[in-house]
């Protein structure tokens, strides 16, 4: 009866321990990671019915022998459960910009454990979408259109509203770089930089030669692969008064009647006097005069140009020359001058008539010519410079003069500096004359580029970090570069200076990478180069700044986990090789105390014998020091005080003193080899900042003035052409003066 008790009690006891273990071992609807959520990460150009990923989810869930079910809470969601599965399938497009789709899923899964009344659970499942170049550039307004006047500047910005957007997230995707297309009329307009949108001449417009063009602008995206858009840009060139009038003909001949009277009208050739406007949409009306020194001698009538003669041609018998001037009625800056050469048949074949040499004239000259340079000289026949009086030179435009000056000799001198960026090239008629004949020419004078400007950076320091892990062709990504060169049609090169520019590589555009092969020899986070940006004028001329590269924490652990052993085998090599040393000097010592302890041992080849002067005591080398030990500081000594990277501060007349001492030692024992004595303490006068600083210590005194002694400060503003000069720091130590003689720019 006991028995039969006591098996019920254990059984009793037993029941609540088997079914909790079994509760315990029951871990249906759990996630497998121990975690509450599920996350996934795709791209929001993922196909739908595509297979995002699949819950770990303890548990059978297919139809038939399943022991849970899955199903979603939500209805009409962008996800699915395949039936008897754990795949979550995509069941809508995703758009990371909300467009098209939904940016991010979140979900929850229901799980049941079948055969059973346990509650339901509950499983979250968040869904991160990733952005893609889905998107191209789209341009603001396009197409565009724009009425320019030629006399529009070069550099003049065209549109203030031209501008693209990228709806794709901020970054790579989403930057956009302007461009204009090459082709037919290309070379009109330019971006300034090609990261913003402001479009300016890059040539001056010619209302005569071109009035109507297009050109084609892009806006590309840095994705991979980039997506850009074209649009176009229409052009109209309004005509502007930039032309002077010009006559049909640039000299006139008359001849004057036998009975001509006063007021008679004379007749010219090649033709009629007339001139027109050489701006063609203008046209401006013109009045005619008659200018220089013998206005009176014939009267020009105002409207159209015919001339009559005055009493004082009739009372003349000499052949006169007289300057008509054709003036634009609504801009007296506006003229063009011809000359009427008057004669009487008698005189006319008395003299023999000027004539240019050539029909044109040309220079080369480089902008930076000084003034008064002669450019070239306008020959004639007869000589001008043999003419008593001298020839007279006229030109077709008055600008000439802002520039250029002719003097009597028929030299083109230099009046104001000439800039090849403004105008590289100048083009004139010119027109000779001595009173009676008259001949004309052209002058066409070319600016040669000189290299003027050193390229400029944008900022006087770049500062980067580098937090990605891996890089398309082993280069990681650390930041770009801006330069500008001011001087047209030169191209900028960039290289990497300093001790870590092997770790890097800069291209054409500066785009800056880091090596990834470099990261397994990094021992710091912080990188120090110098970018120097060369044009490619003549003579080159460069400019550097500073780059600052960080290395972010998690690459430094990646790469450093390999180091640790290789340091380790550094440190016990190293132990090694201080064994070795140390069992060296221990014999050494031990052999030269066995040989002095014997009074009798005589000097031989393998003693050393020990200099008359010991060295001063202090330390461990005293006076009680041994003369072995002795020996070898003084060896010690010896190498520092002659060692090429330290200071010579011995006395002269205490080193020929010690080398006495030396000859008289060999002359003793002639083939004995002699310890060096000891160097003198040097005289504090000799000794360098450095060196006083910390006194006794031997090593490389170091200049006290190691920055550059000229530095250039930059300005990025494309509009000011100047160089500004930084104060001068001069460097201190006049042996650095002489010998570091360098100059380097940031």
């Amino acid at each position: 009866m006991a028995a039969a008790a006591l098996g019920l009690g254990l059984l009793i006891l037993a029941a609540p321990i088997s079914t909790h273990a079994q509760a315990i071992q029951d871990s249906r609807c759990y996630l497998m990671n121990g975690g509450a959520v599920e996350s996934f990460f795709i791209s929001e150009d993922t196909p739908v019915g595509s297979v995002i990923g699949t819950l770990s989810v303890n548990g059978d869930p297919s139809e038939d022998d399943g022991n849970i079910s899955l199903k979603l809470q939500e209805k009409d969601a962008a996800l699915g459960i395949a039936p008897g599965t754990k795949n979550l399938t995509l069941l809508r497009f995703l758009d990371r910009e909300e467009r098209l789709g939904p940016s991010n899923i979140y979900v929850n899964v229901r799980c049941d454990r079948r055969r059973t009344t346990d509650p339901s659970f509950i499983i979250p499942v968040s869904v991160r979408v990733w952005d893609v170049n889905d998107n191209a550039p789209v341009w603001v307004g396009s197409p565009y259109r724009v009425r320019l006047s030629e006399l529009t500047a070069v550099g003049s910005r065209v549109l203030p509203a031209l501008r693209a957007t990228d709806a794709d997230q901020p970054g790579p995707h989403a930057t956009i770089h302007y461009s204009v297309m090459p082709g037919p009329n290309s070379e009109y307009f330019g971006f300034a930089n090609e990261l913003d949108s402001v479009l300016i001449v890059k040539q001056a417009l010619d209302y005569e030669t071109l009035s109507n063009f297009t050109v084609t602008l892009r806006a590309q995206d840095q994705g991979r692969p980039p997506l850009h858009n074209d649009t176009t840009l229409f052009v109209e060139v309004l005509d502007a008064d930039d032309q002077n009038p010009k006559f049909t003909h640039d000299h006139y001949t008359a001849l004057l009647p036998d009975d001509a009277v006063e007021g008679t009208i004379l007749n010219t050739a090649p033709g009629p006097i007339a001139a027109v406007d050489q701006d063609v949409g203008i046209n401006a009306p013109l009045y005619y005069t008659v200018t220089g020194d013998k206005r009176e001698m014939v009267l020009v009538d105002r409207e159209t140009g015919r001339v009559a003669a005055t009493r004082q041609l009739l009372e003349t018998t000499a052949p006169v020359t007289v300057v008509i001037r054709a003036t634009q009625v609504d801009n007296a800056d506006r003229y063009a001058l011809a000359t009427l050469a008057v004669s009487r048949r008698s005189g006319a074949l008395s003299r023999r008539p000027v004539r240019f040499t050539r029909r044109a004239f040309t220079a080369r000259v480089p902008e930076h010519a000084p003034l008064g340079t002669p450019l070239l000289t306008l020959h004639t026949e007869p000589p001008a410079d043999r003419q008593s009086p001298p020839f007279q030179f006229y030109v077709s435009d008055r600008g000439f003069l802002d520039k250029f000056a002719i003097n009597s000799a028929g030299e083109v001198l230099l009046r104001r500096a000439l800039d090849y960026e403004t105008t590289p090239e100048y083009y004139y008629q010119v027109m000779v004359t001595d009173g009676i004949y008259n001949d004309t020419a052209s002058i066409n004078i070319t600016v040669l580029n000189v290299n003027e400007w050193e390229p400029r950076f944008k900022y006087p320091q770049y500062e980067f970090r580098v937090e990605a892990a891996e890089g398309a062709g082993g280069l990681l990504a650390v930041g770009r570069l801006d330069v500008f060169d001011g001087d047209a049609g030169d191209n900028v090169t960039l290289t990497l200076r300093g001790s870590d520019a092997s770790m890097f590589y800069i291209n054409d555009a500066g785009e800056m990478f880091m090596r990834q092969n470099a990261l397994s020899t990094l021992n710091s986070s912080v990188l120090h180069v110098v970018a120097t940006a060369i044009d490619s004028g003549s003579p080159p001329r460069q400019t550097s700044v500073p780059v600052i590269v960080h290395v972010g924490a998690r690459l430094l652990s990646r790469e450093r986990g390999g180091g640790v052993l290789m340091f380790a085998g550094a440190l016990a090599l190293g132990a090694l090789v201080l064994l070795a040393l140390l069992a060296v000097a221990l014999a050494y010592i031990y052999r030269n105390r066995r040989s002095k302890s014997s009074p009798s041992a005589a000097p031989s080849k393998s003693n050393f014998v020990v200099p008359e002067k010991a060295p001063p005591a202090g330390g461990a080398l005293g006076a009680a020091s041994s003369g072995s030990l002795l020996s070898v500081s003084a060896g010690a000594s010896t190498i520092l005080a002659n060692s090429t990277s330290s200071l010579d501060l011995r006395d002269p007349a205490a080193t020929h003193s010690r080398n006495a001492t030396v000859t008289r030692h060999s002359a003793r024992v002639p083939k004995a080899k002699v310890a060096p004595a000891p160097p003198e303490a040097p005289s504090v006068a000799l000794m360098s900042d450095h060196l006083q600083r910390a006194g006794g210590r031997s090593g490389v005194a170091w200049p006290s003035a190691t920055i550059p002694a000229r530095v250039k400060k930059l300005s990025w503003d494309d509009g000011d052409q100047g160089s500004g000069e930084a104060e001068v720091n001069e460097a201190t130590n006049p042996a650095v003066a002489e010998h570091m003689n360098l100059t380097v720019y940031f």
